[in-house]
């Protein structure tokens, strides 16, 4: 199965976001066909502003999906994910709007036909794949890890056409079919971790991060698994700061590629701030 694939800014350099899902990718046979001269789709920057910009930077995204005659584009941030279907719903409803980004996209040849699907790659994994295709490439047992699944904010809501906007479960359900132990009454995984915010107002998102690492850590998790690189570097980083007990928080891929056999390394997992090391025997 191929998809077109917006990395975004943070996954290069995050904790070993982009270790793991190639690996996790190249194993389960979903080929991720990155764009071609993509470009920042101004989350953190120009889209709460409601500039012109804000919508030519994700249009050129999928206007470039479509020049590579791709129909599906998935990603790995919520950030990204989010900022993407927001654009391509207001320009869907506003034939004005479209038609001023389409000029601005024309000086570079580029136009925004609306053919493209935005995905995230956790429900791709989840909904395009039986459990057994992911079954059968589990060689750890991880019985013994008890995971939190952090969702953050971004995914599911406002949209509600993925999974139950208020108490997501798809997560949940890969973790259990990697054999991974599912912390069910999690109740802050989809609390906001302050995402942009913590840099200019680090005091004020810290007490939210407080609450989605002592939920976890109350209830007897040993890691927290989230599908972000903003989610996962504020709740990892802000455990410096919270004196509480430390828990890692891993990439989803990266909770498969143990599964799958991969070793730390190979999932780039030395990068995390609080260190992760699965138990022998």
């Amino acid at each position: 199965m191929k998809y077109g694939f917006f990395p975004g800014c943070t996954y290069s350099s995050s904790a070993g976001y982009k270790e793991s899902t190639e690996a996790v990718s190249k194993i389960l046979g979903t080929e991720l066909i990155e764009i071609v001269d993509w470009n920042c789709c101004g989350a953190t920057s120009y889209w709460s502003t409601q500039d012109i910009t804000a919508y030519v930077l994700p249009a050129r995204i999928m206007a470039l999906a479509e020049k590579q005659n791709l129909k599906q584009i998935v990603n790995v941030c919520n950030a990204c994910y989010s900022t993407l279907r927001k654009a391509k719903e207001k320009l869907s409803k506003d034939n004005k709007l479209l038609e001023t980004v389409n000029i601005a996209l024309a000086e570079e040849g580029l136009k925004y036909s609306q053919q493209v699907v935005i995905r995230h790659y956790l429900e791709v994994i989840v909904n395009d794949l039986e459990p057994d295709d992911i079954k059968k490439h589990v060689t750890v047992d991880i019985k013994d890890i008890m995971v939190a699944p952090y969702y953050g904010c971004q995914l599911n809501r406002p949209w509600g056409d993925l999974d139950n906007p208020h108490y997501p479960t798809m997560l949940d359900r890969l973790c259990s079919i990697l054999g991974a132990g599912v912390l069910s009454d999690y109740s802050a995984k989809t609390s906001c971790c302050g995402a942009a915010c913590i840099m200019p107002y680090n005091k004020d998102c810290l007490p939210l991060n407080q609450r989605i690492v002592s939920d976890a850590v109350n209830k007897g998790a040993q890691v927290i698994s989230t599908i972000c690189p903003l989610c996962q570097l504020n709740v990892d980083a802000s455990q410096l700061k919270l004196k509480l007990s430390k828990i890692p928080v891993l990439y989803f891929t990266q909770l498969m590629g143990l599964a799958f056999g991969f070793s730390e390394k190979q999932l780039g997992m030395q990068k995390l701030i609080v260190p992760f090391k699965l138990a022998e025997g």
